[in-house]
């Protein structure tokens, strides 16, 4: 059954498949979703990039509800993003779906993305953009990132070749960045 992504997700998460599965090597990409919620995002990845993804959250209840998805090469694990019980260098990619803003200390997590990804890897963050008209009604909108601010953040915890492009509705950002 084809996962269903909200109305507002479709076309930077469609964006982020293709990336993934045209990374042009013929081994099946590790993927980690850093805060993977109900695990939306990893079953549209295994089935849309064909690869093997591990979904991280903190939250027991969401685990659950992910767990029930019979992706093929997707699996579930209660972690935390910022203190994550990983080997170094196992991913080729760390994906999170507008989540970044949620976690306590999101440097610390996206040192430990670092951690966690290959050499060359690449890490894309899917969130919602800060300061804007569009999102300031929002519960979180105080702990959303600018573009700016999140450019910044990627490359003081070690990530670059940073790239971050808009939606069409100007409301979520995809940032890309490598190892």
């Amino acid at each position: 059954m084809p996962v269903e992504l909200l109305k507002n997700e479709q076309e930077l998460v469609k964006e982020l498949g293709r990336r993934i599965r045209d990374r042009g090597d013929a081994v099946t990409a590790l993927v980690l979703d850093m805060g993977c919620g109900t695990g939306r995002l990893a079953a549209y990845l295994s089935e849309e990039a064909d690869c093997e993804v591990l979904g991280i959250d903190v939250m027991r209840d969401k685990i659950e509800q992910a767990r029930r998805i019979r992706g093929r090469g997707v699996e579930f694990e209660v972690q935390s993003a910022e203190y994550a019980a990983l080997k170094d260098e196992t991913f080729d990619f760390v994906v999170s779906l507008k989540v970044l803003h949620e976690i306590p200390r999101p440097e610390i997590a996206l040192r430990e993305a670092i951690r966690v990804l290959k050499n060359r890897g690449r890490i894309f963050i899917i969130d919602w953009i800060g300061g804007i008209a569009a999102t300031r009604s929002h519960a979180h909108a105080s702990r959303y990132f600018t573009p700016q601010q999140l450019e910044a953040l990627l490359s003081l915890t070690g990530f670059r070749d940073i790239a971050i492009e808009a939606n069409k509705e100007g409301e979520l950002m995809l940032a890309e960045a490598i190892k």
